[in-house]
């Protein structure tokens, strides 16, 4: 009896033994089918705002983690202009919205981008001409409200209706027309002090002028 029963347990210990040799924990949870990493819009939704990805840049980590003091207290100065930046693009109307996406490039700074979105909606369309900004999208059509700013400058700015350029220049000298009349395919001639300014017209509104 007691040699029955240890051929028993020492079969029983090299039969676990042999069940056991070569596994780990790694490889069992790499051979188990369950397990695998979420990912995101897969296993969870992606909300506005959030790129999905589940990893830091180098420049996020050293954010995160600042050389001193000094460097901490400016990256929360910065995360707070941020925020504060943030909060008053939510807060922005349709037509301040707009505005602000269209010339937010030109706006290099937060600190800027904070100071335009502070001033008063009237405000917006003189400090944008006196930053010279206005001047640099000729080559885009600009909306209503950029257009009577113009007029109240005396300026010109594509996409201008023919009603528009005689309020803010006046009448032509003289007037040109190509092809038929009905497709308002004109242009204008103005006497300058500096000389001669043509104004040319298709469908009736400002394309370009020389």
């Amino acid at each position: 009896m007691k040699r029955r029963s240890l051929v028993l347990s020492l079969f029983l210990l090299t039969g676990c033994a042999e069940l056991y040799t070569g596994r780990s924990y790694l490889s069992e949870m790499e051979n188990n089918n369950d397990a695998r990493y979420f990912n995101p819009r897969e296993d969870f939704p992606v909300v506005g705002g959030d790129s999905g990805r589940y990893w830091n840049t180098e420049e996020e980590t050293r954010d995160r983690t600042p050389a001193s003091e000094g460097d901490l207290a400016e990256e929360n100065r910065k995360r707070s202009l941020r925020d504060e930046l943030r909060k008053l693009e939510d807060s922005q109307s349709d037509d301040g919205s707009e505005l602000y996406q269209k010339h937010k490039h030109q706006l290099k700074t937060v600190s800027e981008r904070i100071y335009f979105l502070e001033l008063p909606p009237s405000e917006r369309y003189e400090y944008l001409a006196s930053r010279g900004f206005l001047e640099e999208e000729k080559d885009e059509y600009v909306n209503s409200k950029e257009r009577a700013f113009a007029v109240s400058k005396q300026d010109i700015v594509l996409g201008m209706t023919k009603n528009e350029v005689v309020e803010s220049w006046g009448k032509p000298l003289r007037i040109e027309i190509a092809g038929n009349p009905v497709n308002e395919n004109e242009r204008w001639l103005y006497r300058m002090r500096n000389g001669q300014k043509f104004i040319y017209f298709e469908s009736g509104q400002v394309q370009g002028w020389e």
